[in-house]
């Protein structure tokens, strides 16, 4: 794959090259190229998998255009002929369209024991899909393709090949994601260099802050994510037992220790803290309560 090793040997000359050249280009696409180009010792081999032979062109095109790095070895059209190129070519990076006739690209994977090869997903709609995506820490780009989110995607997969690391736990998350198998639900949260799957009915409520969000688990752990709360509300959409109660908070309804029946509405959770509901929203609240 690539020569890691070697690539070490010469991030400190690199490191000390790029201080002193002045490029138009941005610094960090230019620092990037100089790290990932140098030392290939043999290319990323990549299968572009899309029933839409226009955008596997396009996308080809892209590939072969911005990243030298990276050897389309093979092209399919549906799941059935994308199952046999990957045992084929063994790749280790996918381009995967979600929506193709017959089976679609979650179909696909569930058809593998292990998953070797990273995976950018390719969309043109789908929300619920991308929401999946997006709680399971892996990529995705919306048709038509951009060339700032393609470089952004196939960097963070070059990144992840390097390593030898493997998304498979985040890949089989996904898939119980969308086939709404909730007990199996996880969502995946950074915490420093590794990704952890927290179990979704581990959630206790949680907090949106702007552009953040905290999850606080039934064991008193906090995690913060960078999302909004409304992605958290439309990724529990059908998930009865979360229920967004006020602007900055969405609370899981299993762990509901009691609530008032008068005003004002109080909601307490099983670790004792407490939530007062708006008069207004007291009547939808309390029917999703009794309905869980």
């Amino acid at each position: 794959m690539i020569c890691i090793e070697t690539m070490e040997l010469t991030l400190w000359s690199m490191t000390c090259m790029i201080r002193t050249i002045s490029v138009a280009a941005p610094l960090q696409r230019f620092t990037f190229r100089l790290i990932f180009m140098v030392k290939i010792m043999s290319k990323i081999k990549a299968i572009i998998i899309d029933d839409e032979k226009n955008s596997r062109i396009v996308l080809r095109n892209l590939l072969e255009s911005e990243f030298g790095e990276i050897e389309i070895v093979s092209e399919a059209s549906s799941a059935d002929e994308a199952y046999n190129k990957i045992n084929t070519h063994t790749p280790d990076l996918i381009f995967l369209d979600i929506q193709m006739p017959k089976a679609n690209g979650f179909s696909l994977l569930k058809r593998f024991e292990t998953i070797g090869f990273e995976i950018i997903f390719v969309t043109s709609f789908d929300n619920y899909a991308i929401n999946a995506i997006k709680f399971s820490a892996l990529d995705y780009l919306l048709k038509p393709v951009e060339i700032p989110d393609l470089r952004a995607a196939v960097q963070k997969a070059i990144v992840t090949i390097v390593k030898k690391e493997n998304s498979q736990p985040q890949i089989i998350n996904l898939i119980n994601s969308i086939s709404n198998e909730n007990s199996d639900k996880k969502i995946a949260v950074h915490t420093g260099n590794k990704v952890k799957l927290i179990s979704i009915p581990q959630i206790m409520y949680i907090e949106g802050d702007r552009r953040y969000c905290h999850l606080n688990l039934i064991s008193g752990e906090k995690y913060a994510l960078a999302k909004y709360l409304k992605d958290f509300e439309d990724f529990f959409e059908n998930t009865s037992s979360f229920i967004r109660i006020s602007k900055g908070f969405i609370i899981n309804a299993a762990h509901i220790k009691e609530y008032s029946k008068g005003d004002p509405f109080i909601i307490k959770m099983a670790n004792d803290i407490t939530f007062e509901v708006a008069r207004r929203r007291k009547k939808e609240i309390l029917e999703k309560i009794k309905k869980f």
